[in-house]
């Protein structure tokens, strides 16, 4: 640990895929008004040149350290890799396509040790063609940890590890689920719980980059599907504790659509195990079944039918999603 008031501040950064990006990334954690740092760059088995951009940095920069993955592991994994190495007394987490203000750190550290709270929420702003749209919460949700802890639950707080600076100890015994995608979901509901404290920085702190068509929190992807259909899983139990019983419903909704969705895609594009493919259609088989499974709206429930009758449907979705993605990029 450093001296109290220098403390060191680790940021964990997967990268992969960004070597368009990854440079304006470090820069902006170089280039920070509060210096005493220890940059961990997880390079993810990425087959353009981000790992070498990496290690030019760290020759130049004592801060940054990277680490090689031989193969891609997936984020999660890679986070984790990260968290293993941290020295610091504070957390955060950025992405490698993304950038942050150049005061991130140390208005977050002020924050955090002047109002003695356990975490610090800020905001983001999403740059997307050139365009840089802040988005902001209400600071209502944040009057204690408990109302914090529902709103995290029910999305009013975005479950985002990137908008978040962390008390190293809230990650002592905590690591991310690997093998998933959209992981925030499920692992911000597990981190506020063990909280006793929540500030909300009301800054845009943080700068989320939707140009990336490789971002790693890509939605367009058989595993991003089967990604938020967990979440939503893993969410129903802790909203049933905290009595949202209309949470609960939504949770149910949010999950048949990730996995008829989900299915579609991967008939589309092949990726998924045959294991989480048959988890999502297990799922839908129960909720088909169920007297009182919640509205989904016509296009979903033809979906759904497609997805356990009727493969073909699910696949011409798929096909078409991605055309309609592809035309848009192009655009």
């Amino acid at each position: 640990m450093e001296n109290q008031n220098r403390p060191l501040v680790s940021i964990v950064i997967p990268v992969y895929k960004a070597e368009n990006y990854i440079g304006k990334c470090i820069e902006s954690l170089q280039h920070q008004t509060y210096s005493n740092l220890q940059i961990i760059l997880i390079e993810d088995g990425s087959p353009d040149s981000s790992g070498r951009i990496c290690d030019d940095y760290a020759v130049k920069d004592d801060r940054i350290t990277v680490i090689h993955h031989k193969q891609n592991m997936g984020v999660s994994k890679t986070r984790n890799d990260g968290l293993a190495i941290v020295k610091g007394d504070y957390i955060a987490f950025v992405d490698g396509d993304d950038y942050v203000a150049s005061t991130m750190i140390e208005e977050c550290l002020t924050s955090i040790q002047e109002k003695q709270v356990d975490v610090v929420v800020f905001d983001i702003s999403v740059v997307e063609n050139g365009k840089t749209s802040p988005r902001h919460m209400d600071e209502n949700y944040f009057v204690d940890i408990k109302s914090a802890y529902t709103a995290l639950i029910e999305d009013k707080i975005p479950n985002y590890l990137c908008n978040k600076f962390f008390k190293a100890n809230a990650w002592k015994e905590i690591r991310l689920k690997e093998n998933t995608d959209f992981e925030d979901l499920m692992i911000m509901p597990l981190v506020f719980k063990n909280l006793s404290s929540v500030y909300y920085l009301q800054k845009s702190l943080y700068f989320y980059n939707c140009d990336n068509e490789n971002s790693i929190t890509s939605n367009w992807s058989a595993k991003s599907k089967y990604g938020l259909f967990c979440s939503y899983l893993y969410r129903q139990p802790l909203a049933e504790e905290l009595g949202m019983t209309d949470f609960v419903q939504y949770c149910r909704h949010r999950a048949i659509r990730s996995a008829v969705g989900g299915i579609g895609f991967n008939l589309a594009k092949p990726e998924l195990q045959e294991k989480q493919v048959e988890h999502m259609l297990e799922y839908l088989k129960q909720e088909e079944q169920s007297s009182d499974m919640p509205a989904i709206g016509a296009k979903y429930q033809v979906l759904l039918y497609g997805a356990l009758h009727a493969p073909f449907i699910s696949k011409l979705y798929g096909h078409m999603m991605f055309g309609l993605e592809r035309i848009k990029k192009s655009l």
